[in-house]
């Protein structure tokens, strides 16, 4: 698959490429994801320098985090939404931030069944 710009339009063009892989690749890629976020991510985007050394700096426990969501809605072909806001001029601190809409479920199977929303934002403060 190529490599897409960390953007809205983007992400959703991944996605779709995702979405559209049998069932045991996807499911190669949720566990590539889960294992490791920020070398799936460096792996999938094309990264600004600015991108990337933020990547790079994100920590460890939200990166996991990060990483078990996506998996989970990759292994259920959920969607996964990014906004994605231009930034600010100046100074600025940027954030990043996962909400979802999530409800996951097991029956003791391999692959969890969940249903929901998992939306990445990007914010700003000045």
């Amino acid at each position: 698959m190529a490599k897409q710009p960390m953007t809205p339009t983007g992400v959703q063009n991944k996605i779709n490429a995702l979405y559209l892989l049998s069932d045991a690749a996807l499911q190669a890629e949720a566990e590539a994801i889960q294992a490791d976020f920020k070398a799936w991510i460096k792996a999938n985007f094309s990264l600004s320098t600015q991108q990337g050394d933020y990547l790079d700096r994100l920590n460890s426990q939200i990166s996991t985090y990060f990483g078990s969501q996506s998996s989970i809605c990759f292994s259920n072909r959920l969607p996964i939404e990014l906004i994605y806001p231009e930034p600010p001029t100046g100074e600025y601190s940027k954030w990043t931030g996962a909400s979802n809409s999530l409800a996951v479920k097991s029956d003791g199977s391999r692959i969890p069944v969940a249903t929901g929303t998992l939306t990445f934002e990007f914010t700003y403060t000045v």
